[in-house]
């Protein structure tokens, strides 16, 4: 890659022939709103006598011992990025990393500082290798880093990362292999160490998987694991340990949501509570009349059902979201016409296609042996009217209004909820006196994402992993059905073992693992603040002044919502 490259990127240029990883990199950095010129390492209070640097400092000092005079720093980070330990094996090369900030304390999360080795190796949960100017920030452009996230053996969750950087010169492909050995020794050295209590608290949810009695989570004060069906839940480790640590007998019931319960079996050691096994009522098993909240896609296409025939029916939603899937489920023999052809089409073969469709079969061939005698009209399906012009919509009306007898028709737009059809399309629809019904977009419904996806690959003898699940669940899915049945599709063929993980996902939707769930309140006004970049091209300052905030709250909202 040359500097050109992230020139025309920092220009605008949002097609960079680039590596896929680096550039997804790259657009999160923009949307974080990381400064391409110059960024302010941030420094935070991170202990670095912790039991992750207490256990890996060792095995990287041994490993630094190696590497003297190799011109390389070895650097371990907890799970936000904040460096704990460094070791760097030459003066000048100290200097230029003191420069950098890559010494103890300076959190280097991919959000505050945009592409780099262990702040997009956390990001992902995947090793990274960013090498000279595929780094964001152009004062980190000298250098190359391998990072990779060093994952908990008992909690598989992600407690800290391993780095290796060198002058850009110096990029070594062995780089790679060090840090994998690295982590992985580390890992092992981690589960040596962990304590008798993690090892009862695994060996307790083991069993109970054995068990197959339903969703299944372990809880303890820093330990939360669950199988697959219970993460989908989205189980908040705090909440369940608030909820169980102060039960004072063996066993309960305990509510932990609207309409969700678990068996809980407290584990003790002696008196004191060290965990407890959850066991959750199962999510999919039917439930009585009137305790379940429909879901959401399906009372529109109930609602779509109980109006297609007998009125015109426009369905609008984003693209993708499956609405000429819908009205085709209801109307198989239908005749689809779509406006984005027009163009192509040319205005007049396009209508004469609309007026051979509202004359059907029957009204075509008069030498017939019964000419009285017509086939029924099949009915007629419009599509992306939200693209048609004045002069279409008003031959498409025209048409409509000298059809003899018009079969029954449906139209889609497609269009989110908070945005107005074109005047051509509104006027259209006014005309038909048109029955509006909107289809959710996929991020609405998690649920319903968990359970194509799960059946999906069930059909192929392949399982979810839990932090595939939960990233395929916090995904916001701007592409909707179509995106997510090309991810499950593409991450199927990647899996290894019967089981997909995070890491068989694309880089965008792996790293939704880690990211927190928003309140009604907060994805409120996520989405307005992504509709307000849309439409000012991600100009931050113009979006700043329409929403009457600062900039600086700006780009705290855009970090916060990881827009």
């Amino acid at each position: 890659m040359t500097v050109s490259t992230w020139e025309r990127f920092q220009s605008g240029d949002d097609h960079v022939d680039l590596r896929p990883d680096v550039l997804s990199s790259w657009r999160r950095s923009r949307w974080n709103g990381v400064d391409p010129e110059h960024v302010d390492v941030p420094f935070t209070d991170a202990d670095p006598d912790t039991r992750l640097a207490r256990i890996a400092v060792p095995i990287l000092a041994r490993m630094a011992e190696l590497l003297t005079g190799d011109g390389s720093c070895l650097a371990l980070s907890d799970e936000r990025g904040a460096v704990l330990w460094r070791w760097v094996s030459e003066p000048a090369l100290r200097t230029t990393l003191d420069d950098l900030r890559v010494s103890e304390g300076f959190c280097f999360d991919e959000e505050f500082i945009g592409t780099n080795g262990l702040g997009t190796a956390l990001e992902t949960g995947r090793i990274a290798l960013v090498r000279g100017s595929e780094h964001f920030v152009q004062r980190f452009h000298h250098v190359t880093c391998v990072a990779a996230p060093i994952r908990h053996p008992v909690t598989r969750r992600t407690v800290g990362a391993v780095n290796v950087t060198c002058r850009a010169e110096h990029t070594n492909p062995l780089l790679a292999v060090v840090v994998r050995t690295l982590v992985e020794e580390i890992q092992s050295a981690l589960w040596r160490a962990a304590s008798a209590r993690e090892r009862v608290l695994l060996d307790a949810f083991l069993t109970a998987r054995r068990r197959g009695l339903g969703p299944v989570a372990i809880v303890g004060e820093d330990v939360l694991i669950t199988d697959a069906a219970a993460a989908a839940l989205d189980l908040d480790h705090r909440d369940l340990w608030d909820e169980v640590r102060d039960l004072s007998g063996d066993d309960a019931t305990v509510q932990l949501a609207d309409r969700l319960h678990a068996r809980v079996e407290v584990l003790r050691d002696g008196g004191t509570t060290t965990g407890a096994l959850l066991t959750l009522a199962d999510p999919t098993a039917p439930r009585a009349r009137g305790t379940t909240t429909p879901d959401p896609w399906t009372t529109a296409a109930e609602r779509v059902a109980a109006l297609v025939g007998r009125e015109v029916v426009a369905v609008r939603g984003e693209p993708g979201v499956g609405k000429l899937t819908l009205l085709r489920e209801l109307w198989p023999d239908a005749v689809v016409l779509d406006a984005a052809t027009l163009p192509v089409d040319g205005l007049r073969a396009w209508v004469g296609g609309l007026r051979d469709a509202l004359a059907g079969p029957g009204a075509v061939d008069p030498t017939r042996a019964d000419p009285t005698r017509a086939d029924p009209t099949p009915p007629v399906l419009l599509t992306h009217v939200e693209l048609v012009d004045t002069p279409a919509a008003r031959a498409i009306a025209a048409e409509l209004d000298r059809a003899p007898s018009p079969p029954p028709l449906a139209l889609t737009l497609a269009l989110p909820d908070d945005t107005p059809p074109p005047e051509p399309a509104a006027l259209l629809l006014d005309r038909l006196g048109a029955a509006v019904v909107s289809v959710p977009p996929l991020r609405s419904r998690p649920d319903a994402v968990a359970a194509f996806a799960q059946e999906h690959l069930r059909d192929r003898h392949l399982a979810l992993a839990v932090d595939a699940l939960t990233a395929l669940r916090r995904h916001p899915w701007p592409g909707n059905l179509r995106e997510l049945t090309r991810v499950v599709r593409d991450a199927g063929r990647r899996a290894r073992g019967g089981v997909v993980q995070a890491t068989d996902l694309p880089t965008e939707v792996a790293a939704a693992a880690g990211r927190r769930n928003l309140t009604p309140l907060e994805h409120a006004e996520s989405t307005v603040i992504a509709a307000a970049l849309h439409e000012h091209r991600g100009n931050k300052s113009a979006v700043a002044k329409e929403l009457g905030i600062s900039r600086t709250a700006l780009y705290s909202k855009l970090r916060a919502y990881r827009l």
